[in-house]
Formats: C-alpha cells, sequence, structure tokens
C-alpha cells in the first residue's frame, strides 16, 4: 500500500498540466497526510526508529509543502510573504505568532489570532508539534510585526515625523499581562487609560518608540494611532414633519421616553437651557466644556418644547446622561448601568477608517453584554471624499464612513437626507470594511449626519418606553429595536436596500406602532436548528416584509470579516413553494457594483437580513431562521413581519396648528401614507377653509409620490386636506391657521410684573403658563383679558407664556416663552447713549408701560450718587416709549447718569446709573494718569477726531516706539 500511495503522488507530480493543483490539491493533501500516517505505522512494524520516520515524515511533508506553496495565487503569496520574518519553514521556541497560508480550509482547534483574508491568517503557536501539524498542510512562517498596524496607523507612521509624540492604542489577548508588559517599558504617564472590554490601553509615546519597542511585544496583537472626535456640523434646524413625529405625538400622545435615560457621548449639555433643564442625570464622565452641539442633539431627542414648539424633541419626556468623547472606546457598563442608560446617540465622528478596530469591538462587546443597549451613530460628513485604505479605498463616494468604531456589528449608523428629502452629498456612504450594510437607516439632517443619528436617537428612546411600558418595566433587546426600525423604514434613494440609505428612511410613528401591536417574535438557535413563523397574507395585499436582526459576539481585532455567528432567513409561499431569499448588496470593489440593486440570495455578512416581497400571493408564508455557522451558542434574534394593504391612505403632515405655522414657514410639505399597485394612480388633493363647509382643489397627483408642497395661506381659518382617489375620499386633521401669540414683559418691578399679548379672534380665553420649580412649563391661571399683572411673592417664576383657547377645540400654538430678565426692568426697557460730534451726548430711555407712567426726568450725579443737577421733565405719552435727552458740554473724565421715572401713582422708579467717560474739549484723554506697567494704559478720542488716524508713542529720547490705530483704545505698556 505505501508503494502503490509513493508511486500515484510521483506519477501524478511528473505529469503535472496547468492548473492541475487548482483542481486537484484537495485529493493530493487528503491523500499525503493519508500516506505519512500509513508510513509511520508501517516503519513501526519494521523496526525503523523514531528518528528516521521524524526525518522521513518532515521530507515527505516538505515535498507535498512545496507542491502547495506552487500552487497558490500570486496575490495570496504576497500577502503571506508581506507579514512573514522569511518564507523558510521554521518553528522558533521565542515567537508565538505565525503566518499560515492554506488552500482549503483551515484546520480546526487552531489559536486565530485575526484573519488577513480568506486564505491568509495570524495564529498562535507554542509547541513543535502543533507547528510540526500546520507545516503538513499549510505553508507557515513567523509572522512579523506589520500583521499588527492598523491601516490607519500604517498611513499615519509614513506620513509623520517619528520622532514626535501621539496617542496610540495597543490591544492584546489578556488586558492584564499587556497592561504588566507596558509598565515595564513605559512610566506611567504614558499610559493614558485602560479599556479592559477590548483588551485595549492608551499610550503616549514616538513612532519610532511604538515600532521598536512596544510592537514586538508577544503581549500587543494590534495598534491603532488615535484621532480626536469631531461633532459632525451642528443643526440648522427641525422638521418634525418628517419620519411620522408630527404623528406619533398627535395619535400617541403618551409615547414620550419617559422614565428612558438618553445617553449624549460628546461635550457637556447645557444644563441651564430651558428644554433640557432640570433632566441631566448626575454622571462622572462628562466632558468640562459646553458645547451647543450637544444641547442641540438633545434638544432632538427630547427637548421639553419649553422654549416654543420647535424645541420639542422626539422624547421629550426622557432624561439625559452626559459623557465624553475623549474616550472613543464603550463607556463603562457599570457606570452607564447605575445611570440606567438605555440608548446612547454619538453625533461625531473621526477620519475615514475602514476596518475593524479596538472601539468597534469595543461597542459589540458592549451590546453583547447588554443586550438591551442601543448605539446609534452619525454616519458622517464626508460623502464627496474616499477611505485610503482596505478594499474600498479610492472609490469615490463610496466606503467613507467615519471612524472604525461605526464597523461594528451591533449599532445602528444614520445617514443624512436634506430638505428635499434625498440623501445628501455629503453624507457618508457604506460600504462598510468588509462588505456590510452600513449605514442601515437615513434620517432629516439638513446640515449633516448629526441630527440625523439624534432623531432616530429619540425614536429608539420612545420605543424603549413603549414596550416597557406594556411589559412589566422591561426594555426590549436591541435586535428588536433595530429589526422594527430597519422593517418600518420607508424606502428612499434606490428601490430596495442600497449603500446610501441602508434599509430607507426612519418612520416614528410607524416603528412605535409596530411595538404597540407587537408585530414581532423572537427566538433562539443552535448550528442548524431552525425556527419559524407562519404568516396568512389574505387578498389586497402591497407587501410582506420581515427582518431578521441578532446580536454577535465581538470579532478579533483587524479581522477581515467581523461577522462570527451566522442566522439565514427564509420566506418560502407553503402553497406553491416558491423561496424568497434576503435582499443582499454586490460587494465587489467598483462603483458599478457598489450603486448595483440588490440580489436575493443568502447573506453571510450581515446580523440583519431582510426579505420584502411586493404583491404577494395569497397564501400562507412561512418565516424561517435557520442557525448556519454558530460558534457561541445559542443566539437570540428578533424577526418583525408586517403586512401593507393596498388602497389605504392616511394624511401624515400636517397634524395640528404647530406643523402650519406661517411665521416659521411659508411653504410646507403636506405627507400622506398610501399603497397603491399603479405608480401612475391619481389623487385629486384639496383644501377647506370653513372647517370642510367649501373645498379648494390644489393639484391632481401622482398618489405614490406621498407629498405635495403647499404655501400656507395668510388667514385666520381652521384648515383641513381632503384626497380624492378611486378608492375612497380621505380627510385629515382639522387644524388652526393664524397669527401665533406674542407676549410682552411690560415691566418688571420688584414686588410684581405684567404679561400682556394680542388678541386672537378665535380664543374664548387664555392660558398663562409658568416654569420654575419643574423640568416643564406648567398652567398657571386663565384669564379672558390680554394681560396680567401678577405677584411675584405670590408667583416666584421666570419663565411665562401663554396660549389661547379656542372655542372650536382646537389646541392653539403657544407663545414663546419669556424670560423676565431678558431686557425688561421695572416700567422701562434699557437706557442707553450716543456720544455726538463736538462734545455732545444723547441720552435715550425706552419704557416698558407707558400707560402707567406720568413724566420722564434724567439727572446728572456725582460720583457718590448725589443728584448734582435735573434736567426738565418730559411728559410720558401714549407712543412709542421713547425719550431723548440732549446733553452738551460734557467734562472731561467720567459724567454719571441716570432716568427717574415718575408714575401716575405717584411713586417713582429709578433707572441704573451710566457711567459716560468723555474727552471733555480735548481731542484725546488718557487714563489712568499716572499710569504704571501693571495695567494697560487706556485713551479715548472725541468723537469728532479722525478715527481713522494713527497714534504715535516715544520714548524721552523721542526715538518711535509703536504705532496703534487711533480706534485701538487700549495700549499695553
Amino acid at each position: 500500500m505505501f508503494i502503490n500511495c509513493t508511486i500515484f503522488h510521483v506519477k501524478s507530480l511528473s505529469n503535472r498540466r496547468k492548473g492541475f493543483f487548482s483542481t486537484s490539491l484537495p485529493i493530493i493533501k487528503a491523500v499525503a497526510h493519508s500516506c505519512i500516517l500509513l508510513l509511520d505505522s508501517l516503519l513501526t512494524i519494521v523496526g525503523f526508529s523514531r528518528a528516521a520516520m521524524g526525518s522521513l515524515a518532515v521530507i515527505l511533508s516538505g515535498f507535498f509543502s512545496n507542491a502547495l506553496a506552487q500552487s497558490l495565487p500570486k496575490n495570496k503569496d504576497s500577502l503571506y510573504r508581506a507579514n512573514a520574518v522569511s518564507t523558510a519553514s521554521k518553528y522558533d521556541n521565542n515567537e508565538p505568532y505565525y503566518i499560515v497560508l492554506w488552500n482549503s480550509t483551515l484546520p480546526e482547534n487552531v489559536h486565530l489570532i485575526r484573519r488577513i483574508d480568506d486564505r491568509t491568517a495570524i495564529i498562535k503557536i507554542s509547541s513543535q508539534q502543533t507547528y510540526n501539524f500546520f507545516n503538513r498542510h499549510t505553508n507557515i512562517a513567523v509572522a512579523n510585526s506589520s500583521w499588527k498596524l492598523s491601516p490607519s496607523l500604517s498611513s499615519h507612521i509614513s506620513g509623520n515625523p517619528a520622532k514626535s509624540s501621539h496617542t496610540y492604542v495597543l490591544t492584546g489577548l489578556s488586558i492584564d499581562t499587556l497592561v504588566t508588559a507596558c509598565n515595564k517599558l513605559l512610566e506611567k504617564r504614558q499610559i493614558l487609560s485602560v479599556d479592559k472590554p477590548s483588551r485595549s490601553v492608551l499610550v503616549n509615546c514616538t513612532a519610532d518608540y511604538l515600532i521598536s519597542k512596544l510592537m514586538p511585544l508577544k503581549e500587543v496583537i494590534f495598534a491603532d494611532v488615535r484621532i480626536d472626535a469631531n461633532t459632525e456640523i451642528g443643526i440648522i434646524g427641525y422638521d418634525r414633519g418628517y419620519h411620522g413625529i408630527s404623528a406619533l405625538d398627535y395619535a400617541i400622545p403618551g409615547a414620550d421616553g419617559r422614565n428612558i435615560v438618553a445617553g449624549i457621548k460628546e461635550q457637556k449639555v447645557d444644563e441651564n437651557d430651558l428644554d433640557i433643564y432640570g433632566r441631566i442625570v448626575s454622571s462622572g464622565i462628562a466632558q468640562t466644556t459646553t458645547s451647543r452641539h450637544a444641547t442641540e442633539m438633545a434638544s432632538i431627542i427630547g427637548g421639553a418644547g419649553n422654549s416654543f414648539y420647535d424645541g420639542k424633541g422626539i422624547a421629550s419626556a426622557c432624561l439625559f446622561f452626559p459623557s465624553s468623547f475623549t474616550n472613543l472606546f464603550a463607556d463603562n457598563e457599570d457606570i452607564l448601568a447605575t445611570g440606567r442608560v438605555s440608548v446612547q446617540n454619538h453625533s461625531y465622528g473621526t477620519a475615514i477608517q475602514s476596518f475593524y478596530g479596538a472601539e468597534a469591538a469595543s461597542y459589540d462587546h458592549h451590546v453583547w453584554r447588554n443586550p438591551y443597549f442601543v448605539h446609534v451613530f452619525s454616519a458622517g460628513n464626508s460623502g464627496t471624499a474616499f477611505s485610503t485604505e482596505g478594499k474600498y479605498s479610492g472609490i469615490p463616494g463610496y466606503a467613507n464612513i467615519t471612524g472604525n468604531f461605526k464597523m461594528a456589528k451591533n449599532i445602528i449608523t444614520v445617514a443624512s437626507i436634506d430638505l428635499s428629502g434625498t440623501i445628501s452629498s455629503q453624507s457618508s456612504s457604506g460600504p462598510a470594511y468588509d462588505g456590510r450594510l452600513s449605514p442601515q437607516l437615513a434620517a432629516y439632517g439638513p446640515s449633516g449626519a448629526s441630527d440625523a443619528a439624534a432623531a432616530v436617537t429619540g425614536t429608539v428612546a420612545v420605543m424603549q418606553q413603549v414596550y416597557a411600558d406594556s411589559n412589566g418595566s422591561s426594555l426590549p433587546s436591541s435586535s428588536l429595536v433595530r429589526a422594527v426600525l430597519y422593517n418600518t423604514a420607508q424606502d428612499i434613494h434606490s428601490p430596495g436596500i442600497d449603500y446610501k440609505s441602508g434599509y430607507g428612511s426612519v418612520d416614528s410613528y410607524r416603528a412605535v406602532t409596530a411595538i404597540r401591536r407587537r408585530q414581532f417574535d423572537s427566538g433562539s438557535l443552535r448550528q442548524s436548528q431552525i425556527w419559524y413563523k407562519d404568516i396568512n397574507a389574505p387578498e389586497g395585499m402591497a407587501q410582506l416584509k420581515a427582518t431578521l436582526v441578532w446580536i454577535d459576539s465581538a470579532g478579533a481585532v483587524n479581522t477581515n470579516r467581523a461577522l462570527l455567528n451566522d442566522l439565514d432567513l427564509q420566506v418560502t409561499h407553503l402553497e406553491s413553494g416558491t423561496v424568497f431569499l434576503p435582499w443582499v448588496l454586490p460587494t465587489e470593489a467598483n462603483v458599478v457594483s457598489l450603486s448595483s440593486a440588490a440580489l436575493r440570495k443568502r447573506d453571510s455578512l450581515n446580523t440583519a437580513e431582510q426579505i420584502g416581497i411586493a404583491l404577494p400571493v395569497p397564501g400562507t408564508y412561512r418565516v424561517s431562521v435557520t442557525g448556519n455557522n454558530i460558534s457561541t451558542a445559542p443566539i437570540s434574534f428578533h424577526v418583525v413581519y408586517h403586512l401593507d394593504t393596498l388602497n389605504t391612505f392616511s394624511f401624515t403632515h400636517p397634524q395640528q396648528s404647530e406643523d402650519a405655522d406661517r411665521s416659521e414657514k411659508e411653504r410646507i410639505a403636506v405627507k400622506w401614507s398610501t399603497f397603491v399597485a399603479d405608480t401612475n394612480q391619481i389623487g385629486n388633493l384639496s383644501v377647506s377653509y370653513n372647517d370642510g363647509a367649501e373645498w379648494i382643489l390644489l393639484a391632481p397627483l401622482k398618489l405614490h409620490t406621498g407629498k405635495y408642497d403647499w404655501a400656507i395661506k395668510d388667514t385666520n381659518a381652521v384648515a383641513m386636506f381632503r384626497m380624492e382617489t378611486s378608492f375612497g375620499n380621505f380627510f385629515s386633521n382639522r387644524f388652526f391657521i393664524g397669527q401665533v401669540t406674542r407676549t410682552k414683559m411690560d415691566f418688571v418691578c420688584t414686588d410684581s410684573l405684567r404679561l400682556s399679548w394680542q388678541r386672537n379672534t378665535y380664543a374664548t380665553n387664555y392660558t398663562v403658563y409658568a416654569f420654575g420649580d419643574s423640568a416643564y412649563l406648567k398652567p398657571l391661571l386663565t384669564i379672558v383679558d390680554t394681560f396680567r399683572v401678577i405677584s411675584r411673592r405670590d408667583f416666584p417664576y421666570t419663565v411665562y407664556a401663554v396660549k389661547p383657547n379656542l372655542m372650536n377645540g382646537l389646541p392653539a400654538i403657544r407663545s414663546r416663552a419669556s424670560n423676565i430678565d431678558e431686557g425688561v426692568r421695572c416700567f422701562y426697557k434699557t437706557l442707553y447713549y450716543d456720544l455726538l460730534d463736538n462734545n455732545q451726548l444723547d441720552l435715550t430711555l425706552e419704557i416698558g408701560a407707558p400707560e402707567y407712567v406720568d413724566s420722564i426726568y434724567f439727572e446728572r450725579l456725582t460720583s457718590y450718587g448725589q443728584v448734582r443737577n435735573t434736567y426738565p421733565g418730559i411728559r410720558a405719552g401714549t407712543g412709542n416709549g421713547i425719550y431723548h435727552q440732549f446733553i452738551e458740554g460734557l467734562d472731561e473724565g467720567i459724567t454719571y447718569l441716570r432716568a427717574r421715572i415718575l408714575l401716575k401713582n405717584g411713586a417713582s422708579v429709578y433707572t441704573e446709573t451710566l457711567q459716560v467717560l468723555s474727552s471733555g474739549f480735548k481731542p484725546l484723554l488718557f487714563y489712568p494718569n499716572p499710569a504704571n506697567t501693571a495695567t494697560s494704559l487706556k485713551f479715548i478720542l472725541r468723537s469728532a477726531s479722525a478715527r481713522e488716524g494713527q497714534i504715535l508713542f516715544f520714548d524721552i529720547t523721542g526715538r518711535l516706539l509703536m504705532k496703534l490705530p487711533a480706534r485701538a483704545g487700549s495700549v499695553n505698556i
């Protein structure tokens, strides 16, 4: 048998033909292994020594290894050679990491460190015996340190001075041994932080030291350069007409995110913002710097709407937990749990990064251990750029997502759509580095992806609250939340899924409705197990959609493919046997492929799979899930399903008066949801301004477009819309169009204040709201008049607003909130002056309630506050409430001036005292005099003098020291 076996191989090798090894290699490998085992048995029988047998086996093994190497594709061989110390095959007891190259399947029971591609990997070997085994079955060599570098670090090293210090990420197999090794080589101040979940440390050192000292450590398996995070552009404004937010607010008023804590990971939220105030959870990991951007993100997520209706977020009753994006890893899970955080917004990015780094692994690990937690990331604003690393480098418009943390599998990444409802050109696109679908969703972001992510975060908070309300306060799994969002998203950009918009534009109303109606199921599977659910589709269905989502365990850093545990979704029409597979996008690295439509095939990349069936044939559809490649058993999952009915219609915007505020926007989009089989089907859209008594035709429209640009009529009216279709007439909610109530603080004195507003002809009375001892404006009193003097002792509040109560019962828009500390004082608004030519001064007083005032007196005071002289009184009228006093011949230096307001009841109110600095009759006045080097020398130029000239400074010898423009005002001496 041994002789026959040998002759077979020699004959095969001697008659080698082109392409032989590509087709016969598995046979060669299998027979070679059998021959070696048989050789071992036969030689033992005839008395050969173990040493002799070992030598012969090595010779035979080397023979087949050489044959194997000759058969491998050149591009695979180049990766192998680039990461090998030497292509010579030799075991080194001091080198734990080896690179292996195979041409079929990687042998089982391997200690895999990193897959470089489908045929190349870094493995750990700790014995000669293990090495011998791999040497018989693969190409193997000691690995150099280049495999440990992230693509970003490789670019960084080539483009930065080797001697300059930077912050780097080091990852190991064990965090304890990694920290111990770093402590031996680095000073304590150089180790900046430790992230245990990802087994990583942040260190500060030079690139030289990193390469020469740290990279060769056996405790290090990955290194990356840390890039500072940046917010991805502030918002211009938010429109609640998108994503069914108005419909959610109107139709499900209790869905407001109460009891949910939303994390804001960036800079600090302004705790004094009127729409955030009183809802910030104490956090020990918050940034110290307050950011307008962070405050705006919090407002979109869950603003209270205290300031005005446009300050109301999606989850208006949620709480906020601030943390800092100086830490790009997932926040400590114990700290987040203590703060009861269940969803976290990440509206920031770094650079375009196309690899699975330690930060990505950190977020996947966090969700794996905390399956209720949802992370929402902005995709980025680099849509016109391209990646310079990875498989998709150099492809314009694709694979330009900002930050390797966004390469995680268990998160939601959000693109931005613009005012027209299309994907913004600046919005970053997928695919992820390994071809996965990313971003997964799109949302309205008129100036970037930041606010788009915040809109999804707010929606998640409401979904969590609605689920918890009916499930004993238990939170939904993030796999359920993601599945619902993907299944209810509205298709945009191109038909089906795509790398620009993912599953489509988020629909907050449909997502929350799906949670309330429990349109989902769940299960868990081990390898090869099957779960299924039958769904009956009656006649008249527009589409059937099913989405599968699961949480996967964290992958190895810098791995070529992130997915570890694979589930497969399939839908079968039982009556016909027709099988439907998920939508899968092409992954070839070129623009044509990445912009192509999705195909139905098995998905082996993503943790979410979706099947959509348009106009499904009536019958029973079996939704099945199979455990295809499960290494961490069991894997839990959620399936969300929905059937849409043909010839249905509903208006989604506007829903109420605040949706049609002409003072904010003269034109808005009338929006609706419908399902029709024919995209050319027409409907007639009409509007009524008298509560439906008469109708005005706006336009015949194609129903599938879903929106119409409407100019809001400048009138006071009760409006509503009607859509006439072949399958019925449909009506919108009634809503009020009218002038928004505007309040005015007439005076704010120590004991009282007066608030007034214009009359609304539809109002029966008005409710006054106040803000002071809670996080929300609350009703204070209801009155018929259009003003109210309020006792500050009885009502010690600082913010007020007014809302008309209409006679028809429709809600009106509440006024903007007014703060008593903003610009209004006791019977006057402001006192100011203008210095005029010829040493004159115009003193101006603006009063707040002229009807209460008898006369105005301007007074000149001494520096001690005594009245020096009083100018003639001015009788108060009912005009615009502005009064002037001209003063001539101002003295050099400071003049003290104020106004006395004599009220009709005989009481006097005094303004603050102004200090007016004048040069008098001199063209130029310097002060203080004498001056010293500890203070600045200031100067004032008489207003009639030329301010475009220069002031020259000389020393005692006449030497010119400096020149300053006359308008500078001061000089440091």
